[in-house]
């Protein structure tokens, strides 16, 4: 049997091999129709199963060509099914199923296809051949809350597909490689790079409840230093400088935004008037967060000199305050779509525009590339979890005639 998809003007190509037992058929023909019905645009996939000898398309040309082999079977004495995804006769990615577990049939049937879409996905991501949109992880786990190292070479996000577990998953923009950084013990959310991006700031779980910490890139787990304090939940981290953190943490009376050195002297802001506040962002000593006021949530901004100004408080919630590189532009979430979506605010002219909203479907958690061009975020696809979209920066003065969604 082979399967055959193009889309028009492909630069990837994808020859997959998918060997299966008997009792594995039916599985394999659906991770081969998952990839099929999920395969970013510019990409050409062959799928070959059953031994069918693929015939040749000489009008697609491709700039990079990548083979990969897929083999399931099932195991009749453990009732549970395997996959592996080879490259190079390399096992690659390995995965099972067993029909007694709680999680569905279609998120392991996600995760087999998962590895394929993703490697496409992150060459045209490293190659800049993408149009408007481009999703870049396609596993069934939780992907979200996303940070750009100041470089722009790394990409940093919250993955819990390492034994079900939250974890720092870091991509590297110009490899096209992600890795997990496990920290044994912990769970982790808000990884935020330094601005020298020597450190991570993040959330974590490590003391037994939620705290902020510091790592470094470079042999993260030997080096993490507790940066709160206390025995209440403290989240949200964000860097104000180069030394310096903001974050916020509960209180009897709700919650408050800190400032701590890495020395750790730590002190808490004056931010009255507000029942809560909720996810800092900061440029240039602005600091941008999110306040609770009698059930409504808005933006606004703490300036250098003490004074706190509204910068975005509609009638629908807005959340997820980022700041564009220079500083122009605010990303935030909010819902008045009747879902939530990622917009834009021009802080020089108050000009607002929707950047997703194609996707329909719930996007969060903004953040800009150290150039502005580009903006990330989690957006949410049916019974699936969060995954990692990446969406071009445009005004409105932008011709969009040329973009289309994969």
């Amino acid at each position: 049997m082979l399967f055959t998809f193009i889309s028009c003007f492909a630069t990837i190509s994808l020859k997959i091999t998918i060997v299966s037992d008997e009792q594995s058929k039916k599985l394999a023909s659906d991770v081969a129709s998952s990839i099929l019905s999920l395969i970013p645009q510019n990409v050409l996939v062959t799928i070959e199963m059953d031994g069918a000898t693929p015939t040749s398309n000489a009008s697609a040309l491709t700039e990079e060509e990548h083979s990969l082999s897929f083999s399931v079977s099932y195991d009749a004495t453990r009732n549970t099914y395997y996959g592996s995804w080879l490259e190079f006769d390399s096992v690659v990615y390995s995965c099972s199923y067993s029909p007694k577990e709680e999680r569905p049939y279609r998120e392991f049937v996600r995760e087999c296809a998962h590895y394929p879409l993703e490697k496409a996905a992150l060459r045209l991501l490293v190659n800049g051949q993408f149009e408007k949109y481009l999703r870049v992880t396609y596993h069934p786990s939780v992907d979200e809350y996303s940070s750009f190292s100041p470089d722009g070479e790394l990409f940093a996000f919250i993955t819990d597909r390492l034994n079900g577990n939250r974890n720092i998953a870091l991509l590297n923009l110009t490899q096209g490689t992600l890795k997990v950084l496990p920290v044994h013990g912990s769970s982790e959310y808000f990884p935020r790079f330094s601005p020298d991006g020597s450190r991570l700031a993040f959330q974590g779980s490590l003391h037994g409840f939620w705290n902020i910490y510091v790592m470094p890139i470079e042999d993260h787990a030997r080096n993490i230093v507790l940066i709160s304090a206390g025995n209440a939940p403290a989240y949200s981290p964000a860097w104000l400088d180069n030394n310096t953190l903001l974050y916020v943490q509960d209180t009897e009376a709700g919650n408050a935004m800190y400032q701590a050195t890495l020395a750790r002297r730590r002190t808490k802001l004056d931010m009255e008037g507000f029942d809560m506040v909720f996810s800092p962002a900061a440029h240039d000593g602005t600091i941008y967060f999110v306040g609770l006021k009698e059930a409504n949530f808005g933006i606004y901004a703490l300036t250098p000199e003490g004074s706190v100004v509204c910068v975005e408080d509609g009638f629908y919630n807005e959340h997820d305050p980022a700041i564009s590189p220079d500083g122009r532009y605010l990303a935030y979430s909010c819902n008045c779509l009747g879902y939530y979506a990622i917009w834009i605010k021009d802080l020089q002219t108050n000009d607002k525009w929707c950047l997703t909203e194609e996707l329909k479907q719930d996007a969060f958690y903004p953040s800009f590339s150290p150039d502005g061009r580009l903006v990330a975020f989690s957006a949410s696809e049916g019974l699936f979890e969060p995954d990692v979209w990446f969406v071009r920066f445009f005004k409105p003065s932008d011709s969009q005639g040329q973009f289309s969604l994969p």
